[in-house]
């Protein structure tokens, strides 16, 4: 183990990534201009992707496989305090039909969350990490990052994407689909071209319009082809037609996956998929040359979750971006939040409700619970839901989204937590707690105007709730005394017993 990681320093951070094809552990320690300063990398070729069968499960080999390595990862992660730890999930366990599972089980032996982000946030990161990895620049960049079971075009300027897209093809995927018992051939090479070409065809022209200055490949599938180009002696800084074809033609020579000497006896098996891709890149976008970096997913997570540290959350930019689009009204939402974050601090020790991404949790909430009026009033918590779960929305992951979705779709009328099932019984318990707080203060503030609560206090002990109120407050305001019982007979209907006490 390294030894400034064994130390304990807490300004350490460690992200990992758990890949279709490769598992990865970076530790870093934050640099004094806003970058990295790596102390450690750790990557295991897992083959994830590999273990999905024919029913879309993974096969419990390839999970044994996942769990021996995240029991080695945990190892190196006793010394970094856990809310300097983010472990990401990607392409294959977003399809995986019992990814749940794995998951569960994985947490317990990395002995933290793991959270599967979506395709249009693993590009995020993806181009966070490269632009990092590069010189300082202003310059438009086109970066393509090839992994196991997706494959993620990015446009940026600086730090910042301007066009996402994250493709179902990647090195694992491809090689599965056309050249699954390791013979390489013209035709099937060909074949595997033309899928690619019809899977690109669909975003060349957005990225074309934008245009870029200079193209970057990240992820181990193109660092592999870069060093091959240049072992087959084509002596340029940069992976070019001329090494593309060098390497098309040496693997026809070879004819089969197991004859790829010159490749990592690790990368062999889905080499020719991830080649496929790139050449099939260069071709349709019309590009000359890529340079590589060595950023990717796991150096965008470390300085995603560092942001986070200092306060610079993109989530947070996310949901107000959300809420302006669709017109929500800013000084309800604020009203809302306050006395929610006002409520959740009177119960959060006997609701467990102490972690920070609950405070975060109902504070998004409060700003997007009305966003579905823009689509029609009624049921427009439902609509709200429907947006949230399905919005690209940056820096969460796809739980986040759907336990976002879950408190507003129920932050109205009658509660419905059917489809809670995929979260963890203590989990959805607390999202039926945010829930509930939410609700009482929407309840509170329904005539929209600005009233004094600071009196009003809430108790709770498991599911039972007491709200205390100034008696003369009370006696003025009759519609809203009228609306906390209507609420009361909802939350009856959910198990929540609510009573109210007069001072």
């Amino acid at each position: 183990m390294n030894s400034e990681v064994q130390s304990g320093n807490r300004d350490y951070v460690a992200t990992i990534d758990l890949g279709s094809n490769s598992f990865h552990m970076l530790i870093a320690v934050e640099g004094e201009e806003g970058g990295i300063r790596i102390v450690d990398r750790v990557r295991e070729m897992i083959r994830l992707g590999a273990g999905l069968q024919s029913d879309r499960t993974l096969s419990e080999e390839s999970q044994e496989r996942a769990f021996r390595c995240l029991g080695r990862f945990r190892e190196r992660l006793s010394a970094i305090p856990p809310h300097r730890v983010s472990a990401v999930g990607t392409n294959t366990l977003r399809v995986a039909r019992n990814s749940r599972e794995f998951l569960a089980r994985a947490e317990e032996i990395l002995g933290h969350p793991i959270s599967v982000i979506s395709g249009h946030e693993e590009a995020r990161l993806v181009y966070l990490g490269a632009a990092f990895g590069l010189a300082v620049s202003n310059r438009k960049r086109l970066v393509i990052d090839i992994g196991g079971g997706s494959t993620e075009i990015i446009a940026g300027q600086g730090y910042r994407p301007l066009q996402l897209d994250s493709l179902y093809i990647g090195c694992v995927s491809m090689t599965r689909r056309f050249f699954d018992d390791g013979k390489i051939t013209k035709d099937r090479m060909e074949t595997a071209g033309q899928f690619v070409r019809r899977e690109l065809e669909t975003i060349v022209s957005k990225y074309r319009q934008l245009g870029w200055d200079e193209v970057v490949g990240t992820s181990g599938t193109i660092r592999a082809i870069d060093k091959l180009s240049r072992n087959l002696g084509i002596k340029k800084d940069w992976i070019s037609h001329e090494g593309i074809d060098a390497i098309r033609n040496w693997m026809l020579q070879n004819q089969k996956s197991e004859a790829l000497g010159l490749v990592s006896e690790q990368r062999r098996p889905v080499f020719v998929g991830g080649f496929t891709i790139l050449s099939e890149f260069l071709a349709e976008f019309g590009i000359t040359g890529i340079e590589v970096s060595d950023g990717a997913l796991r150096e965008g997570v470390a300085y995603d979750l560092i942001d986070r540290l200092h306060d610079e959350d993109a989530r947070f930019s996310a949901v107000r971006e959300l809420a302006n689009f669709f017109g929500s009204d800013s000084h309800q939402a604020g009203r809302i939040g306050r006395l929610a974050q006002s409520l959740l601090n009177q119960v959060q020790q006997s609701w467990g409700l102490d972690e920070d991404i609950h405070h975060k949790l109902i504070l998004w909430a409060a700003q997007l619970h009305e966003i579905g009026i823009g689509i029609s009033y009624a049921h427009h918590h439902l609509h709200g839901a429907y947006i949230i779960e399905n919005s690209d929305m940056d820096g969460f992951s796809r739980q986040a989204q759907r336990m976002l979705a879950l408190i507003v779709g129920n932050s109205r009328q009658k509660l419905r937590f059917d489809d809670i099932d995929w979260l963890p019984l203590q989990s959805a318990e607390k999202i039926k707690r945010l829930t509930v707080i939410l609700r009482l203060a929407i309840t509170f503030f329904r005539g929209r105007s600005d009233v004094t609560l600071d009196e009003t206090i809430l108790q709770a002990r498991d599911n039972s709730l007491t709200v205390i109120m100034n008696a003369q407050w009370s006696q003025s305001r009759p519609l809203t005394v009228y609306d906390l019982q209507t609420e009361k007979d909802y939350l009856a209907q959910a198990g929540f017993n609510l009573e109210f006490e007069y001072r």
